[in-house]
């Protein structure tokens, strides 16, 4: 049984030897869908799920050319590989066209797994392999870029900077399996609270983690701790040797005082160890006790009683 045809969007300059039927097949190797590059942004605003599986450029262009197009293509199909066809015109009009065919959808197979492969090895690169989250280089990068589109829009940042209470306790009675599953546990709690497509949240290593968020109405610092704790609480309540708890911290940057990434981390980083000192001096406040987005600038959490 022959392979499905293989999707492809062809894209050209108006070359005579490029202008077949819109839409045909050739050999069962390719469901050609062929479009003059005038047409391309419609097309590509027009595709919605049904993506080709390849895209070809005409490679007779000049280098500037293909590559705005190719970017112009990424943008719109970032999961779809983009190969540069070379001066077929004659080739694939000849007797053993099918063969150039079936090569070219053999170079097609190779660029989608090898992008396939890429893929896999960027999200290996940017992630945390016990907790999924990002890891600290990818918070970084990504937060950064975050906060200076924040800060041109005007809006309002917060760094949460938290901690698993206890991790060596239970590392040390219940072994470092227990442990690592109590980290996934909490890093479950996080992605449950923070699940904006804007929001950034990595593991920085160990038990500490770190989220950076657009303030809105309401995602206030005091509204997003409790449902953090809550969130953390809930994920750790079936395990009866330990509670699930975390020390957080959290900083906020005022749209009209911009700070770096690095600035707001370290306040961030003060007030966990300020809500961890808290915790062992005082009683195990409410979380009514939360402060407003009108408190100061940088504030321990409240602690769930």
């Amino acid at each position: 049984m022959s392979a499905a045809p293989m999707r492809a969007l062809l894209v050209f300059d108006g070359r005579e030897d490029f202008r077949h039927p819109d839409r045909t097949v050739v050999d069962d190797v390719f469901v050609c869908d062929a479009i003059d590059i005038e047409g391309l942004s419609g097309r590509l605003g027009s595709l919605g799920t049904q993506q080709p599986d390849v895209v070809l450029l005409d490679s007779t262009w000049s280098a500037a050319r293909l590559s705005k197009t190719a970017r112009r293509v990424r943008d719109a199909m970032p999961n779809v590989p983009v190969l540069l066809l070379p001066d077929v015109g004659a080739k694939l009009s000849a007797p053993q066209g099918s063969q150039g065919f079936a090569m070219l959808r053999a170079i097609s197979s190779y660029a989608r797994r090898r992008q396939g492969v890429q893929e896999e090895l960027l999200y290996l690169a940017l992630r945390d392999e016990l907790t999924g989250l990002y890891n600290r280089r990818a918070f970084r990068v990504l937060a950064s870029r975050s906060l200076r589109a924040a800060q041109r829009s005007q809006q309002h940042v917060l760094v949460f900077f938290a901690d698993l209470d206890g991790l060596k306790r239970i590392n040390d009675r219940f072994g470092h399996g227990e442990g690592d599953r109590a980290l996934a546990r909490a890093a479950a709690g996080l992605k449950a609270t923070f699940n904006n497509k804007s929001d950034i949240v990595a593991r920085l290593g160990g038990d500490e983690f770190v989220a950076l968020v657009i303030e809105g109405e309401r995602r206030g610092a005091g509204e997003l701790c409790r449902h953090l704790r809550q969130s953390v609480a809930t994920r750790g309540a079936r395990e009866s040797r330990y509670a699930l708890t975390l020390s957080v911290g959290v900083a906020r940057s005022e749209a009209d005082r911009p700070q770096s990434l690095s600035e707001l981390m370290a306040q961030a980083d003060t007030a966990l160890y300020r809500d961890k000192r808290s915790a062992h001096a005082t009683p195990r406040r409410s979380t009514e006790d939360a402060p407003s987005t009108a408190d100061p600038l940088v504030y321990a959490a409240p602690i769930l009683s």
